[in-house]
């Protein structure tokens, strides 16, 4: 599976003032430059590797709900 990474994108506000926002949608290297050389955008990929943020960790025993049903 390939790494996916959180991007983002140079575009104009409505004042013509260029600023930097957060591409919703984590994608790989390869479909990033893709989607940026189509759509003639600027992007820039976030270092950290998505797929390392969205491993679940257990939760404490302190944090831990219990229920009866």
């Amino acid at each position: 599976m390939e790494t996916l990474y959180k991007w983002r994108v140079q575009e104009k506000d409505k004042r013509g003032r260029m600023r930097w926002r957060m591409v919703r949608t984590p994608m790989t290297e390869e479909t990033a430059r893709f989607w940026a050389a189509n759509n003639d955008k600027i992007i820039e990929r976030i270092d950290a590797p998505v797929a390392s943020l969205r491993t679940s960790r257990p939760v404490p025993a302190s944090r831990a709900v219990y229920r009866n049903s």
